[in-house]
């Protein structure tokens, strides 16, 4: 009896050695660190600003006092204000954001895309309601689905082991924390908080200051002589997150529909935009702001992009009641479609993270084989390492009763030609001859209106032209319907360029008639 006593006070003192052990590990884990509280101090609008961004939103622990009608709200104002709901099916099991014994005690993402749970313990819930869309850039599509059911025989909401009440480990760390340690029993065997179902420990739930500029304890002891290391030219700093490939691969997911998320740098790395101009994530994005809710991430250079390609405009137009006026369409429409998926799929061509390949293939040809093979993991990089998306992505996505033919045939030429869509009650209106009205106003800075009437379809090219009758730029060209169109003139060439004052002329050309009048461009 006294030696099994002496045994388990052995026993005892050896786990309480191992657990104070263990803590002083996890103490001495981040010496050169000082936190992102640290950093407000003096950076208070920087770090407040970053504070609305999601970096710092990955992960958190469930505070109880952010609840409000069982919808947790936890997040600042001007971001995801409607909070992240459980499933009713979640809810009607016994799971609650606020009950005394509840079991879900942690919450991935939440702040842009999409959330999850864990429990006490932290493991991950899977199951068919065990993950939140916020539907972005898709309103439509928000709602409770599926995460990893395949692993819990499709319960709603569950743990793989409803016995054990294990589930899904937390190995994200490395990107959806601050000093981040993986799990090893040799070399680092803590856990944060010593619970099982996180396979590492960090200093900070989110990506907060010191995951981007390091480790920032000696710049907060001195900060004249230290100075915080900064991302290295603006793009290194986020390849260690936003490149699954490792800058050398683009690799794609769901069974080969979409490329996989967060993998922009991968995409960048093989276009003209990095290999050639040098451009870096900074030049388009703020990192200390979000992207989303408007808060200023994607910088002015990130929504233009006719400074530096000014002969690449497209005029795009589309018809009401037989009057023609132009319809607003971004460089991004087209040359940054959704194709990475990281939570929902509007349809087979079109998800919910934005291209950063730009570069458009306008063949009549498909994902497959165009970019991978069929079952391809990984993009086919080209020889000149240039990639490109296809027609399926670029177009389809939104044109989804179309087909590549239709696209291709749009799509060729498109920066050199004016494209006519949606025509709507054109009968109404339709001129009983061709028509070319005299440009309004004339004299004109910097644009004019043009308005022409076709009595039935017709091919047609409008043009302006110097009076050496020289070809300055294209209008209109293609096949119309019938009826009445608006065309602006906005004093430039095919390339962008303004052309110099004086007088022009504009020549219509339709199947059976032809008419050319003159204007005069004043500066």
């Amino acid at each position: 009896m006294l030696m099994k006593k002496s045994l388990h006070i052995i026993l005892t003192i050896a786990m309480a050695l191992m657990l104070a052990n263990a803590l002083a590990t996890a103490q001495n884990l981040w010496p050169d660190y000082t936190g992102s509280a640290t950093c407000k101090g003096c950076h208070a609008s920087m770090v407040g600003e970053f504070d609305r961004s999601g970096h710092p939103w990955k992960v958190q622990r469930i505070d109880r006092s952010k609840v409000v009608g069982g919808v947790y709200k936890p997040f600042p104002t001007g971001t995801n204000i409607d909070g992240v709901p459980l499933a009713p099916e979640a809810l009607a099991m016994g799971y609650s954001y606020t009950s005394a014994d509840t079991n879900v005690a942690y919450l991935i993402g939440g702040f842009g895309w999409k959330a999850r749970w864990m429990n006490k313990q932290g493991y991950i819930y899977e199951g068919t309601k065990a993950q939140y869309n916020l539907g972005t850039h898709h309103p439509t599509m928000k709602g409770h689905g599926s995460y990893n059911a395949t692993n819990v025989s499709n319960r709603v909401f569950s743990l793989r082991d409803t016995v054990a009440k294990t589930g899904g480990m937390y190995n994200c760390g490395a990107c959806h924390t601050t000093g981040w340690k993986a799990y090893n029993a040799s070399t680092q065997p803590v856990r944060y908080n010593n619970l099982p179902g996180f396979d590492g420990t960090f200093l900070e739930f989110g990506v907060q200051c010191e995951a981007c500029h390091g480790p920032g304890k000696a710049h907060a002891d001195n900060p004249p002589g230290n100075i915080v290391k900064q991302p290295y030219d603006g793009t290194y700093g986020c390849i260690a997150c936003h490149a699954r490939g490792g800058g050398t691969r683009i690799p794609v997911k769901s069974g080969a529909k979409f490329l996989d998320h967060r993998e922009q740098f991968d995409q960048m790395q093989f276009t003209k935009h990095r290999r050639t101009a040098k451009m870096t994530c900074t030049t388009c994005h703020d990192p200390h702001k979000s992207t989303i809710y408007d808060r200023g991430g994607v910088k002015t250079a990130g929504k233009q992009c006719t400074p530096c390609h000014s002969n690449k405009a497209v005029s795009i137009t589309k018809v009401v009641s037989g009057v023609s006026t132009p319809v607003p369409h971004s460089c991004q429409d087209c040359h940054m479609p959704f194709i990475g998926n990281t939570a929902i799929e509007q349809n087979d061509n079109r998800s919910d993270q934005a291209s950063h390949m730009w570069k458009i293939n306008t063949d009549p040809v498909g994902k497959i084989p165009a970019m991978w093979p069929t079952g391809g993991t990984n993009v086919t990089i080209p020889t000149d390492s240039v990639v490109a998306h296809t027609l399926d992505f670029a177009c389809l996505g939104c044109h989804t009763t179309k087909n590549l033919s239709w696209a291709s045939g749009y799509a060729k030429g498109i920066h050199s030609k004016s494209i006519v869509v949606r025509v709507e009650g054109v009968d109404a209106q339709v001129p009983s001859a061709f028509s070319l009205a005299q440009n309004y106003p004339n004299p004109f800075n910097p644009t004019t209106s043009i308005v022409f009437g076709l009595p039935q379809n017709s091919d047609v090219h409008l043009a302006v032209y110097n009076m050496l009758g020289q070809e300055i730029r294209i209008l209109t060209q293609g096949r119309l319907t019938a009826g009445t169109y608006n065309v602006t003139w906005d004093g430039r060439d095919a390339n962008g360029q303004a052309v110099a004052s004086g007088i022009y002329l504009y020549k219509l050309v339709t199947d059976s008639w032809m008419q050319t009048k003159k204007m005069v461009l004043t500066k």
